[in-house]
């Protein structure tokens, strides 16, 4: 009942369906969930029927009937309007105010404070103190737990055009008389609840919306908040323990082996660098794949480390062979980043800082065009190569190292042994994007058919071809009409509806006996059991791994059947996998373990307080980068006032002078809508570039760089900037990473309010490039005390992990880690701000996990996973 559709369980309006829809509520569970976002006490508030003259009156309702005009007498502006709140309505009047009218909406919620007076026989309050409000209170009379002397806490709800506060509440009421509550379940464990002290789902969900005290409302919070944090937990623990028991290339190279290679760096490594180098190479030595996330601050060396991880790849053997390299993938989000990479390697792996070069090979893919490194006419150049001819050269093997966009993700790159994945700014990449990317060896889909042909094939050909081309042809159908992204149950209803059409005969979720020493041990349940012969599992994975197959094999030796196709509906292609269990023939028919799936390193420059980093990156191994490199200094940071701008100015003209280059960053690219309220204060990069090029700095070359120019135009700006033929860029936000010019060390940014902190923070971070100490002038036209507040901590932190833990503080969800970013309600940000909650989560979640990987004693659990998918993500 729960999670059937809301209208299968009350009449609503079609309005209502729509105003739910916004919101995104579907269920009657959805809307047992969509929770109050504060609570106000129904002690405040006076009802208009009982006002009398002189009375200090507090009232919540609607405005109606608003209306400007001038007094009869005197031709004072005023405003009058009409205050409703059910029980009756006052005249409300304001003298000089005549903008109110365009300030409140008719209809408007709102709360009046202020004095009741009469004439003429009506009530009416002049002048009173407003406040809107997006929804209005439940009135006392209409609390489920009111009394004569009750002071009620009442919940106010989000709401949406079509539906208030107050429908939802009383919405909310009709579920509870419905006897929806009586039979639900709690998913949670009792022992923990019991631990943590924590209400059971039926009370917490009674107590978050009819709460008789505050203590309630608190302990309802606590509940949901932990158990958000928990199923979170939950499923990254999961996700880890399964992609553990994958194998992968193991590769054996000592931090001596490694030493050779960075000591060719223009500058010594760090302790964190170092420490980050050895827990990768450590990670390297094992019999399953690494899953890091290198998280280092602005300017801390990353691409160092990933360098020096690189090297230790594409200097080992494939598996079995003592020729060939290992291959390494890195891909970026942005072409300009693509590119700077590419050329860093370059400095990492030539020759250009002494000694003879590495000799290694490295590629450059993006939409606008491929690039290889050495060129034949020079050993430390690159040159412009075809697009076939790089894919050729990486799916043999001849270059070990391809960095690129989106673009490393096609169908058409392909590598021969991929061993090393490297994803920087990795939440800028979807769930499906980086599987797509640990899946790209031809060898591993070599292997696969290999053990195929070995399982299927023998003096009678494959096991039950036609009916398993039937099965087949019936799966593709179902991928064809539907496509991808789907969860499970709904491909098991399509293709169940694929099988009536096709005249297939199948039995759904039949209970089959699991023998061993031919006694009954269990049952197995799979998804289909085609014509008694072949059994049919369907998953919506982003890959499959050696762990689904062994699985299913090991049902069908406690079974009597001998076939299973297993059915994967991926992000982009259906692959479908034979698994065949013959007695005759037992440990030929056993799934040969696929290829060694890559090695995954994750890199971020987007600082994560802690409490974040251990609920989001659950399944990651984290590494920190939390110191600068030797004679890299720290921003000297300057929040600019409108009449300090002319000797900002002068300032950066002397610098200019003295030979260093600057940034100056705008909100937008085009000049601003005149017609469109605040256009006016959104500086643009073409006008200003013009007016800095005409008459600020008219003496130097000033560039232009943002997201409408073409690529090869990007590039060259890019390069003219680098080489110094460009001594002013400006910008948009498109430099927030990927632009390492050493010489530019000032950047002056324009509307600051306008950008995010974590774009502030990535933007002052273009200027730590060299030993030359780098300023960051930050203009705002705002006045509001929150957005001082921030720039302000911008200019005070000592680092990035610091702002990002005042930014969690001081605003629950927060603009760095916000419920859009990571898919975590505010309720779940909020939790992530006690470090004990998260922790507990986390251990219950992982004891669960090493005690039973698959949740097969804990079916309520499973449940909820396979309901609510991976909410959480990283775009």
């Amino acid at each position: 009942m729960l999670d059937s559709p809301i209208e299968d369980n009350l009449r609503l309006l079609e309005i209502h369906k729509k105003a739910l829809t916004r919101l995104g509520i579907k269920t009657t569970r959805e809307l047992l969930y969509h929770f109050p976002v504060r609570y106000g006490n129904s002690s405040e508030t006076t009802n208009i029927k009982v006002l009398e003259k002189g009375t200090n009156a507090v009232l919540f309702g609607r405005i109606t009937n608003l209306k400007t005009k001038k007094a009869f007498r005197k031709k004072i502006p005023m405003s009058e309007a009409l205050l409703e709140d059910g029980t009756g309505s006052i005249k409300i009047v304001w003298f000089h105010q005549p903008y109110l009218a365009k300030m409140i909406a008719e209809g408007s919620s709102v709360r009046i404070e202020g004095k009741v007076a009469e004439r003429k026989g009506g009530l009416y309050i002049s002048n009173p103190k407003i406040e809107r409000l997006s929804s209005l209170p439940i009135s006392s009379g209409e609390s489920l737990f009111s009394g004569k002397d009750d002071s009620v806490i009442y919940p106010v709800y989000p709401e949406s055009k079509g539906i208030t506060s107050n429908w939802i509440y009383h919405t909310i009421r009709k579920i509870y008389k419905s006897g929806a509550l009586e039979n639900i379940i709690d998913p949670i464990p009792t022992e923990i609840l019991k631990k943590y002290n924590l209400p059971t789902l039926k009370s917490a969900i009674i107590w978050i919306h009819s709460p008789k005290k505050e203590s309630d409302a608190l302990s309802a919070r606590k509940r949901f908040a932990f158990e958000e944090v928990f199923f979170i937990q939950l499923e990254k623990q999961r996700a880890r323990d399964r992609w553990k028991k994958h194998n992968s290339f193991i590769i054996k190279k000592s931090r001596g082996e490694i030493s050779s290679f960075v000591e060719r760096f223009p500058f010594p490594l760090t302790k964190s660098q170092e420490k980050a180098i050895d827990q990768t190479l450590s990670d390297f030595s094992k019999n399953e794949p690494m899953s890091r996330l290198l998280e280092g601050d602005v300017g801390s060396g990353k691409t160092a480390v990933a360098a020096a991880a690189s090297f230790a790849v594409i200097n080992s053997r494939p598996i079995g062979q003592d020729f060939g390299n290992l291959q390494v993938a890195y891909m970026v989000p942005t072409e300009i980043l693509a590119h700077q990479h590419f050329l860093s390697f370059i400095e990492y792996f030539s020759s250009r800082h002494g000694g003879a070069g590495t000799g290694i090979q490295i590629g450059l893919i993006t939409s606008s065009g491929c690039k290889k490194f050495p060129s034949k006419v020079s050993p430390d150049g690159s040159t412009d190569i075809s697009r076939t001819q790089l894919l050729k050269w990486v799916e043999n093997g001849e270059i070990p190292i391809l960095i690129g966009t989106h673009s490393l993700i096609q169908k058409t790159v392909r590598f021969k042994h991929l061993a090393l994945v490297i994803i920087d700014e990795q939440h800028r990449f979807g769930v499906q994007q980086r599987a797509l990317l640990r899946g790209k060896n031809t060898n591993a889909e070599q292997t696969q058919n290999n053990a195929e042909e070995k399982n299927d094939s023998g003096d009678t050909g494959l096991l039950y071809k036609d009916l398993s081309y039937s099965v087949r042809q019936a799966l593709f159908e179902v991928k064809k009409a539907i496509g991808s992204g789907h969860k499970e149950i709904i491909y098991q209803k399509a293709l169940e509806e694929e099988f009536t059409k096709k005249k297939i005969s199948f039995s759904r979720e039949k209970q089959i006996p699991v023998l061993h020493n031919k006694k009954k041990v269990g049952v197995y349940v799979p998804d289909f059991v085609v014509e008694e012969k072949i059994i049919v599992e369907l998953k919506a994975l982003p890959f499959i791994g050696n762990t689904e197959k062994k699985q299913l094999w090991n049902y069908l030796k406690g079974s009597d059947y001998k076939l299973a196709l297993l059915a994967n509906f991926g992000p982009q292609e259906l692959k479908i996998q034979r698994v065949v269990y013959d007695k005759a023939r037992q440990t030929a028919s056993i799934p040969q373990g696929s290829a060694p799936v890559p090695h995954l390193l994750s890199m971020t420059a987007t600082p994560i307080p802690r409490t974040l980093a251990l609920t989001v990156y659950g399944d990651l191994d984290l590494t920190l980068l939390d110191e600068l490199p030797v004679g890299r200094k720290w921003p000297i940071t300057k929040i600019v006032l409108p009449q300090e701008r002319d000797g900002v100015y002068k300032y950066i003209k002397n610098k200019l002078d003295a030979g260093q280059q600057a940034y100056i960053i705008c909100p937008r690219i085009d000049e601003p809508d005149p017609t469109k309220e605040g256009a006016l204060y959104a500086k643009s990069v073409k006008e200003e570039a013009k007016r800095i090029r005409e008459e600020i700095y008219p003496e130097f070359e000033v560039g232009e760089l943002h997201g409408k120019l073409k690529p090869k135009d990007k590039e060259k700006v890019m390069g003219d900037f680098n080489n110094g033929k460009i001594r002013i860029l400006v910008a948009t936000s498109v430099v927030e990473v990927g632009v390492n010019v050493s010489n530019a060390t000032i950047i002056l940014i324009e509307g600051a309010e306008r950008f995010g902190l974590a774009q502030l923070h990535q933007l002052r971070g273009r200027v730590m490039r060299s030993t030359q100490q780098p300023y960051c002038f930050v203009f705002t036209e705002s006045k509001s005390g929150k957005s001082v507040d921030r720039l302000k901590a911008l200019q005070n932190a000592k680092s990035g992990f610091e702002l990002a833990e005042f930014d969690l503080s001081q605003r629950g969800s927060g603009e760095l880690y916000g419920r859009k970013q990571w898919g975590i309600s505010d309720l779940g940000m909020e939790a992530i701000k006690n470090l004990k909650m998260v922790e507990a989560a986390r251990t219950e979640s992982k004891n669960i996990i090493e005690s039973d990987s698959e949740l097969n004693n804990f079916p309520l659990l499973k449940e909820r996973l396979l309901k609510q998918g991976s909410k959480i993500h990283f775009e």
